[in-house]
């Protein structure tokens, strides 16, 4: 009738689903899996930057975007070290470059001797991807697509990478907070 009410639930669609609470469990590439991506990027990235990003995916287990903020002045290739000193986000297509997420965000990560020849040529200053300015949000969506399809990166995300770069260090007996 005409008193106001509707006949079905409009709440009740199949079409909608309530997200899970549950955290998606994220796992960790095995060390072969691992081993695999690596040497595709040598057979398969031809692009220096292609191959650089994914170095840095892999090598280090920094967040998409501080891999993004790095520049060349943060990398010291004598003393092997890497500083993660800013990150870059996201609101519009420009980056927007920030301190890291957190105070522990700050900090010095071991650059690996192959992750150093994947760097190669490495340039004085600016950004490692980019250049002059951090890469746009096109741009680095662009970039990792990219790496999918010419990597097989068995269903990884550069957030797994994260994940697989820390069961490593664990594997090698490495104290994980550090």
């Amino acid at each position: 009738g005409c008193s106001g009410y509707i006949q079905s639930n409009p709440a009740k669609s199949r079409r909608i689903t309530i997200p899970s609470t549950k955290k998606k469990e994220r796992q960790a590439l095995s060390p072969e899996q691992l081993r695999l991506i690596i040497a595709q990027i040598s057979e398969k990235l031809t692009d220096v930057t292609e191959r650089r990003l994914m170095a840095l995916l892999l090598f280090t287990g920094m967040r998409r975007g501080e891999v993004m903020g790095l520049r060349w002045e943060d990398i010291d290739f004598e003393k092997r070290l890497i500083a993660v000193n800013r990150a870059v986000s996201y609101t519009t297509n420009q980056p927007i470059i920030s301190t890291p997420k957190t105070k522990s965000g700050k900090r010095v990560i071991p650059l690996d001797d192959q992750l150093a020849d994947f760097l190669m040529p490495h340039l004085d200053t600016g950004f490692v991807i980019g250049g002059k300015e951090p890469p746009t949000l096109m741009v680095t969506r662009r970039l990792l697509r990219n790496l999918e399809k010419k990597i097989d990166m068995f269903g990884a995300t550069p957030h797994v990478f994260r994940h697989s770069y820390l069961s490593l260090l664990n594997q090698a007996g490495v104290d994980p907070k550090t």
